[in-house]
């Protein structure tokens, strides 16, 4: 599966999907401990992702998988390995020690409490660490991180964004929930009433509700937080047939055609409305502008 290290290892392991606060918990306790012990701190993930052959969907990521590789690149670790989940699904729990794990040199191991692994997901933390004891391996088996009344998951988090709840999705995830996409040309409906938007396409990741919400864009690589309004549509007002996400940039007049942006949602505005007219349409758009300002300077 790969190469057998010379030096000792501390791994954890999962699908890391939505790279939430639980999920950082279980990374940084696994670098604490490999720097504590002079290790080297390895994640194991899993391309792609095993929701992709039990149960494929549309809108399903909480985090695109290039956008997953680039988050974890920059969280500390020695290094992040994908395991070709076409190959491990089929492993038994001991099969998956001795080709996926024991060739890393592990000292220890870190997985959360509900860690399943194996085929037909036969393997748990009591099995991995029967497993592991004839190796000197310890697992270290870590609560999941609380919140809400209940514990931050990534099902949790996927329930907040289809709700619209925007702002518990973001207290999960400890950042807001962004969708990224490149700026396509669209109807020009935006420019001709008066807001341009730049628009992407729903791509894979999880929809918001249909409706306007409070965001924030970034063009490009930049740092900067750009205050913006957004609609998640399929247009009822001009009869479009699939979901996009608009986004006008507040006092924004550069033309951003073909590049990249991040819309981070904050809150939602509210519902998707069909208007009678033009003119009730710009002065919703107006209103909805003014609602934005005050959420994001509040």
């Amino acid at each position: 599966m790969h190469t057998a290290m010379t030096t000792s290892s501390v791994l954890t392991i999962g699908n890391f999907d939505g790279i939430h606060i639980g999920h950082r918990h279980l990374i940084e306790t696994t670098i604490a401990l490999a720097r504590a012990s002079g290790a080297e701190a390895i994640l194991l993930t899993f391309s792609p992702h095993p929701r992709q052959f039990i149960a494929p969907c549309r809108h399903f990521f909480i985090v695109p998988e290039t956008e997953k590789h680039h988050i974890l690149g920059n969280l500390g670790l020695d290094a992040v390995i994908y395991l070709d989940f076409a190959v491990m699904k089929s492993l038994s729990p001991g099969d998956f020690l001795t080709k996926a794990i024991l060739p890393l040199s592990p000292c220890a191991i870190v997985l959360g409490e509900n860690y399943i692994f194996g085929h037909n997901r036969s393997g748990d933390i009591s099995t991995l660490r029967s497993l592991c004891l004839p190796y000197g391996i310890s697992v270290h088996s870590l609560s999941m991180q609380p919140w809400g009344g209940g514990a931050v998951s990534s099902t949790r988090i996927r329930q907040a964004i289809l709700q619209g709840d925007m702002a518990s999705a973001a207290a999960m995830l400890g950042r807001p929930y962004t969708m990224r996409g490149i700026v396509e040309r669209g109807a020009g409906r935006g420019h001709t009433l008066g807001f341009a938007t730049a628009n992407i396409r729903a791509s894979d990741q999880v929809l918001p509700p249909l409706g306007v919400y409070a965001t924030y864009a970034r063009v490009g690589e930049t740092a900067t937080r750009l205050p913006a309004v957004t609609a998640v549509t399929r247009t009822p007002t001009f009869q479009a047939v699939d979901a996009v996400v608009e986004t006008h940039i507040l006092d924004y007049d550069q033309s951003i055609y073909g590049q990249t942006i991040s819309v981070e949602f904050i809150s939602k505005l509210r519902d998707e409305t069909t208007f009678s007219s033009k003119d009730a349409l710009i002065e919703q758009i107006r209103t909805d502008c003014c609602l934005a300002r005050a959420v994001l300077s509040g």
